[in-house]
């Protein structure tokens, strides 16, 4: 048996999945379970104990879909990654979602892997906290009594991914005006997961930076932004020697603890790119 003996939960609607998530001891939640079937497999063969429930969203559909209303865009917790990069919404601040999209795994992968899951999954590595922190979308949850709870995505992974309530959708504001830049370097060669991530955005007022957001995905941490390096780029007009100037005002903790120097200078290349990036854009 390649699973430890469990009790399989099919709830069929979020207010069900919500009072499951909050009423069941030693549950997991099964989304698009790309991550969730791996790790139950894996501790069972080291031994180790694993989750007598688990909760499957997977009828549940209506947490399923991407919609917008020209002013944001709604992405629900069991879209698929293959339907996102798919949704011709992406456009604008959205566009570079599907980048995103695109470097996770394989498309056997993608095709199964949700939106939710890759937030929640409490992996630090994944890729989308980088992009709704970037993009200051808000994470909304549903507590078992069926009332609606919101945080940021950026209050989220301050909390270490964690919430008592089950999520259900993340809602991001347009913003056509705003400029993105991405950058992504990969771990291994066998196997693509990424080593860090970076996104730069920024609205360009005439020439000068402002409301930047740096986001970064260190692996070893969730995403997080770097505010020394934000304060420093807004206000400043754009150049070329903008990207450079800005090696001296970066936080160093979050780039250096726990990195190699590979990794610290790879960090330095992927912010500075991307800031020229910008600049070069307007």
């Amino acid at each position: 048996m390649l699973l430890n003996p469990l009790t399989l939960h099919t709830p069929k609607t979020i207010p069900e999945a919500a009072k499951l998530f909050k009423e069941l001891e030693d549950a997991k939640v099964l989304a698009g379970g790309t991550f969730l079937l791996n790790s139950l497999k894996l501790l069972k063969t080291k031994g180790t104990r694993t989750a007598r429930n688990v909760l499957s969203l997977a009828k549940v559909q209506d947490l399923k879909g991407i919609s917008g209303d020209g002013q944001s865009l709604t992405i629900k917790a069991m879209t698929t990654i293959t339907d996102i990069f798919e949704s011709p919404l992406l456009t604008d601040n959205f566009e570079f979602i599907r980048t995103v999209c695109r470097n996770i795994s394989t498309t056997p992968i993608r095709n199964m892997a949700s939106f939710g899951g890759n937030l929640t999954c409490r992996y630090s590595w994944t890729e989308m906290p980088v992009a709704m922190v970037a993009l200051d979308a808000t994470m909304n949850f549903m507590a078992p009594d069926g009332k609606a709870v919101q945080m940021s995505a950026e209050d989220f992974f301050k909390n270490n991914a964690r919430s008592e309530y089950l999520f259900t959708h993340a809602v991001i504001s347009k913003e056509p005006q705003a400029r993105l830049a991405y950058r992504r370097v990969r771990k291994m060669s066998e196997v693509d997961q990424p080593l860090l991530s970076v996104c730069v955005k920024t609205i360009l007022k005439g020439n000068q930076w402002s409301q930047t957001r740096v986001v970064v995905n260190s692996g070893t941490a969730f995403a997080q932004r770097d505010y020394k390096l934000e304060e420093f780029l807004n206000s400043k007009a754009s150049g070329p020697a903008l990207g450079q100037e800005a090696m001296d005002h970066l936080t160093t903790t979050i780039y250096d603890t726990r990195s190699s120097e590979y990794k610290q200078y790879m960090f330095r290349v992927s912010i500075r790119q991307s800031i020229e990036e910008i600049c070069k854009s307007n």
